[in-house]
């Protein structure tokens, strides 16, 4: 990377694919996630989807149990 006026990054450019090169682990990890859910077909993504939708259900169902839950004692 290189530093330019003002602050501002200037990313090294891979010439072969004409995109910016990742050179941190976590944009490698999002790219390699970018490039996955783009290969992905249309029953794949809809079984993840439904699996996340399933979770957040979950998740959302058990804090308002614990919200209202007898047993514990009252938020302050």
């Amino acid at each position: 990377m290189k530093r330019l006026p003002g602050g501002k990054v200037k990313k090294k450019m891979d010439f072969v694919t004409n995109t910016k090169v990742p050179e941190q682990p976590r944009d490698l990890r999002r790219e390699h996630e970018r490039v996955c859910s783009a290969s992905m077909t249309s029953e794949q993504r809809e079984e993840r989807n439904g699996k996340r939708r399933e979770a957040y259900k979950r998740k959302k169902c058990d804090a308002n149990n614990k919200e209202n839950d007898p047993d514990l004692p009252p938020l302050e």
